[in-house]
């Protein structure tokens, strides 16, 4: 049996700040994220350390992607991240 809705998103920062896609909570279940254009720093509100290179991407099963921030890896390399998922 297939359930839950499909859900994608793309951000480009307009800014070297941390940021995320839903800032109300948005559990997923079999997550892809992308980053297309220049790498990105992924982690929590605090801090972002997990690296992602531009044509990269990372997935996550089961995950409120409202908890996930990311920022550009390089200040003023203003790159776009896209993510895939299942709503649960």
């Amino acid at each position: 049996m297939f359930s839950g809705t499909v859900y994608e998103s793309q951000d480009t920062a307009a800014a070297a700040t941390a940021r995320r896609f839903v800032t109300t909570q948005k559990r997923l279940r079999d997550v892809v994220i992308q980053v297309t254009t220049f790498a990105q720093l992924f982690g929590t509100a605090s801090n972002q350390r997990f690296s992602v290179a531009a044509g990269g991407s990372l997935s996550f099963t089961k995950v409120d992607i409202a908890t996930l921030y990311f920022k550009n890896s390089v200040a003023a390399e203003n790159g776009t991240v896209t993510i895939i998922g299942v709503e649960l």
